[in-house]
């Protein structure tokens, strides 16, 4: 039987006896960069040196925010400053030659609606991005807005509710985003609350990353305050600086974020908002009762609340709520307990570090 030595130098002599000329190499000396003159010894050290190439890497920006996706949505007026280009020598619209960014931007700002085809590049890399031009008509939003807070400001999200919602804003074809990412939003707290006969609980998330896709570049009350519960679901407490217009869901991002807890703000009928039930329990239940009560209450509280309805990140918030109590009795042997639990949640263990 063969040896694998011998099948190797039997591979590399035919290599040789068919690849080169006498007294010549076909295995080249050096290994140019496709981008620059620099040239190097191996081809892992090319392709390493062409990693770092930003600069010649063409790059979209879209309001200062740099467009990695291939889809873009446009669904308020641009003004020229809006688009920027990095490493950009050559722009197409729809198939023709652009001189620059200021064309496109005019060519994109004389449209309320409209879908283009936009290919960007320069000698290296090619790229393609799909715009979307929707214009949101300001009555259209506040159409939706009144639906949703009519449908909705009960809390329930029954199915006929989600049916007679859609169809009482059909016709507002300039905000289809919006009520879909509304409609994802309801979609993902059905999962979550075991509400859903389509959606499981572990794909709410997914519901709330479609939401907050599709209602990323929405600026209403609405549209915040759904980012906020979704943020607030997520432990993104650092991604939450400004109010979401829910008071009660404010206060306690703030005591989340290691700050005291403030009294409670009464809120307007425009702040209702559905929510999923573990964080209608924190924000109703256990915050307000969480300065009169001892450790133990609010330990009993927690078995009021069923696992299925909790994620990782809910039972990372209450074991916080917890360790919050112990910290505030000097609790050592609660203290120590939660802090355990908490030790591999990396927002919550910055938190306790600095407790």
């Amino acid at each position: 039987m063969p040896t694998l030595g011998w099948i190797r130098e039997t591979g590399l002599d035919r290599f040789w006896e068919r690849g080169s000329e006498p007294g010549s190499s076909v295995l080249p000396t050096f290994y140019a960069c496709r981008y620059c003159n620099q040239v190097f010894e191996s081809i892992a050290a090319r392709e390493q040196h062409e990693i770092e190439h930003p600069l010649l890497n063409p790059t979209m920006f879209y309001r200062d925010r740099e467009l990695g996706a291939t889809r873009l949505l446009i669904n308020t007026p641009i003004q020229l400053g809006d688009i920027d280009a990095r490493s950009v020598s050559r722009i197409e619209l729809n198939g023709q030659l652009l001189g620059s960014v200021t064309e496109l931007t005019l060519a994109l700002q004389s449209v309320s609606k409209g879908l283009f085809s936009v290919t960007y590049a320069n000698e290296a890399l090619k790229k393609n991005l799909k715009i979307e031009v929707c214009i949101a008509d300001p009555q259209q939003l506040a159409e939706v807005d009144q639906a949703f807070r009519t449908q909705f400001s009960t809390g329930s999200i029954a199915g006929p509710l989600l049916e007679s919602f859609t169809a009482s804003v059909r016709h507002c074809d300039s905000v289809n985003r919006y009520v879909d990412g509304l409609v994802r939003y309801l979609h993902g707290l059905k999962a979550k609350d075991h509400l859903s006969d389509i959606t499981t609980f572990e794909d709410f998330d997914k519901r709330f990353n479609q939401a907050l896709d599709s209602l990323r570049d929405y600026t209403t009350p609405l549209a915040a305050a759904v980012r906020a519960v979704i943020r607030f679901n997520r432990n993104d407490f650092s991604l939450m600086q400004n109010a979401s217009g829910l008071p009660d869901l404010d206060r306690t991002i703030a005591f989340f974020c290691g700050n005291d807890l403030t009294s409670t703000i009464l809120a307007s009928p425009d702040a209702q908002l559905p929510v999923d039930q573990t964080s209608e329990f924190i924000l109703r239940n256990l915050i307000p009762a969480f300065s009169d009560s001892t450790l133990t209450d609010i330990e009993e509280r927690l078995t009021w609340l069923p696992v299925k309805y909790r994620s990782l990140q809910d039972t990372s918030k209450l074991n916080y709520l917890c360790f919050r109590k112990a910290v505030e009795l000097k609790n050592m042997s609660a203290i120590e307990k939660y802090r355990k639990r908490l030790r591999h949640d990396d927002v919550f263990n910055k938190l306790m570090g600095e407790s």
